[in-house]
């Protein structure tokens, strides 16, 4: 049976369209008519033929016209055009007609038998260009999706073949060869990606913990020392600040800031440059640096109630476990008085409780971090711009009350206190960013129990502060709930940045 198609009959006489239109469908296909070449055009550009039977003497548009509008077009060159004439006296222009790019021609007094084999050999090789071309649009298709498996960086999705697979051909199993390889590199691109982000989340973790464990032990050398917790803070938030900032203009100048980051920054810098900053001062003169380290665990469950109620993480029952080991572990210490006996059967004060803040504020800082620090402002120069914010903050009120630190040109004790403070300052909150960028702020927050690790060793190396074995046991738990936490998946990434896009996008409409 013959495929049905769609033929287009151009002539300015009705009688001959007529004709021509009658013994189309006699043929099986349908057909529709033009009066001239710019109806005909019109009628082309808007729809899908198959083939035209042109007239050439025509009005307006004659068909050498309507032949050159056609092979002008790349979308419409390859439709075949058969030219209708009469033998005896146009056969000058059937021949100029041939070179313009007609398929063939018919005498306008054509025998029906004569039509359907000229027709039929037409559009024959029509459908062989259209699968022609549409071979070297897979083709084409194909080495496209290589290219980006080359690149590296991709999805299954990203490559655009599964349509291709789908064909019953050479072609189509070649596609869907070539989607399976691509399936199976980027699952083991995925759990390479995944295990190096463990691994590299986790000694950020540890990193972070031992460096920023480092604080309650040195701000309880200072305040033991006479150091006032205001103008401590102006000396280790202005010296840290200095720190970062000589980097940024090493590498090129500071950022101009929007309205927007402006008050991104000046928030973060009233959370951790001022209040986490001051608390801890003033909570290092009376409490004891293991005990500090201690309650800073409490850290990361407040960030995880924060992130899974806002959105930013996925409540899984895996965190909820790891989070659960690791308090666990931390109430052992704790009810087992393993601490310096010296402070055991002292009970909770208003000291230790205010102690409590700690974990708060910086679990509020990650979340602030995680939720809209903006990312392409370098981290030094994040960090640098929120502790001198935070030191412009300060200084006022250390002046007014008398209480800046005079220090001395002679390192004394409190004099290297202050320094490897604001070093140890600077390079924990570049970590804690780092962090919370690679990772999250769930996986972020468990920096808390790298922090009662590195508190409670450098409370015993700086201040003889001891440990229990049975506390030391403890913190091989606290380690294994840091494990379960693990660091976002990549669904949950996506998730996250549709989180903030959605919120971004209420505050623009607002």
């Amino acid at each position: 049976m013959t495929e049905q198609a769609r033929i287009l009959v151009v002539d300015d006489n009705s009688t001959n369209r007529m004709k021509m239109r009658m013994a189309v469908r006699n043929l099986g296909h349908s057909a529709e008519v033009a009066e001239n070449g710019a109806m005909a055009l019109r009628m082309l550009r808007d729809e899908a033929f198959d083939a035209v039977l042109l007239d050439i003497v025509m009005p307006e548009v004659d068909g050498y016209g309507v032949l050159a509008a056609l092979k002008a077009d790349e979308d419409l060159r390859d439709v075949p055009v058969i030219v209708i004439s009469s033998l005896d006296e146009e056969m000058d222009s059937v021949v100029k007609a041939i070179e313009l790019g007609a398929e063939d021609f018919l005498p306008k007094t054509f025998d029906p038998v004569l039509l359907k084999a000229r027709l039929g050999s037409s559009l024959a090789r029509k459908r062989f260009r259209d699968e022609e071309r549409d071979y070297i649009k897979r083709v084409g298709r194909l080495t496209e999706a290589a290219e980006v498996l080359e690149a590296g960086s991709f999805t299954p999705q990203d490559l655009r073949i599964d349509d291709i697979a789908e064909r019953d051909d050479a072609l189509g199993r070649l596609a869907a060869v070539f989607g399976n390889m691509a399936q199976d590199i980027y699952e083991r691109e995925r759990r390479l990606n995944r295990s190096v982000l463990m691994l590299k989340g986790t000694l950020l973790v540890l990193a972070t913990g031992a460096v920023w464990g480092l604080t309650p032990a040195l701000s309880r050398m200072a305040a033991t020392a006479g150091a006032h917790p205001l103008g401590l803070a102006v000396w280790v938030n202005g010296l840290a600040a200095l720190m970062c900032l000589l980097v940024v203009v090493f590498r090129g100048g500071l950022p101009r800031l929007t309205l927007p980051q402006f008050c991104f920054y000046a928030l973060w810098a009233l959370i951790a440059g001022v209040a986490h900053r001051l608390t801890t001062f003033v909570v290092a003169g009376h409490v004891e640096a293991t005990m500090i380290s201690l309650i800073g665990s409490l850290q990361g469950f407040i960030v995880f109630a924060i992130t899974a109620a806002i959105g930013l993480e996925v409540a899984r029952l895996r965190r909820l476990t790891g989070h659960g080991i690791g308090f666990l572990a931390v109430a052992v210490v704790v009810l087992t008085h393993s601490v310096n006996p010296a402070s055991a059967g002292a009970g909770l004060d208003i000291w230790v409780l205010a102690a409590a803040l700690l974990p708060l504020l910086l679990a509020l800082q990650n979340v602030w971090l995680a939720a809209r620090r903006p990312r392409h402002i370098d981290i030094f120069a994040s960090v640098g711009l929120m502790l001198a914010m935070s030191t412009a903050i300060i200084l006022p009120a250390a002046l007014a009350s008398d209480s800046l630190l005079p220090l001395s040109w002679s390192p004394g004790r409190l004099e290297l206190a202050v320094l490897v403070l604001a070093a140890a300052t600077a390079g924990a909150v570049l970590l804690a960013v780092q962090l919370v960028d690679t990772a999250g702020a769930v996986f972020a927050s468990q920096t808390a129990y790298a922090m009662t690790f590195g508190g409670i060793v450098w409370g015993m190396l700086l201040l003889g502060e001891g440990l229990s074995p049975l506390a030391w046991g403890a913190l091989v738990f606290i380690l294994v709930g840091l494990y379960l936490v693990e660091p976002r998946t990549e669904g949950e990434f996506r998730h996250s940045l549709s989180i903030k896009r959605k919120r971004k996008s209420r505050a623009a409409s607002a």
